[in-house]
């Protein structure tokens, strides 16, 4: 049986957290590179690895200015730990949205409610993330497979995913990442 995705992330954001952290050749000579054009060196280190886990809250419960840690897939009866914001964290929810979706809406496949997702956070992510869109990356906490779909559930989350950990939230910053 196929598991839906159910935490989607937009694919860049998956980019910039693996090419986060740099390698070194402090005591390398510059011409022991390898031919390969592969850089030399441990690979680059994950800067959320060690991150704390936090407190569960039920997916539904997720409110604008939580953050968390949670990386990976949750169903919508799942939770998802959530840090203080003054802690260092992976991402910030900004706020929940209800697609407009009827209930008896056909379901549309993972790439629709993403589409969906994506056309209903834009407006309230695009002023925050603004021309730093490498630094800070839209993400969208939509658990809705097919099964939690025909059920009704229409709820998601719209949030910014961060290339490193960070404190604080957008509203403290005022908007600034």
């Amino acid at each position: 049986m196929r598991r839906s995705p159910t935490l989607l992330l937009a694919t860049a954001a998956l980019g910039v957290l693996t090419l986060a952290g740099c390698a070194t050749t402090e005591d390398k000579p510059a011409d022991s590179a390898p031919a390969t054009g592969q850089p030399s060196g441990p690979p680059p280190a994950d800067p959320f690895k060690d991150l704390p886990q936090g407190t569960p809250v039920a997916f539904k419960d997720l409110r604008a200015g939580m953050c968390s840690n949670h990386r990976g897939d949750v169903q919508s009866d799942q939770t998802v730990g959530t840090v203080d914001c003054g802690t260092p964290h992976f991402f910030e929810v900004v706020s929940q949205v209800t697609l407009p979706d009827a209930e008896g809406a056909e379901f549309p496949g993972d790439r629709g409610v993403m589409d969906r997702m994506r056309a209903a956070c834009e407006p309230e992510l695009a002023p925050a993330i603004g021309s730093r869109r490498g630094a800070l990356i839209s993400l969208y906490l939509a658990p809705m497979n097919k099964k939690s779909w025909d059920a009704g559930n229409r709820l998601g989350h719209c949030g910014i995913a961060y290339a490193t950990p960070r404190t604080g939230t957008l509203a403290e910053a005022g908007g600034q990442g």
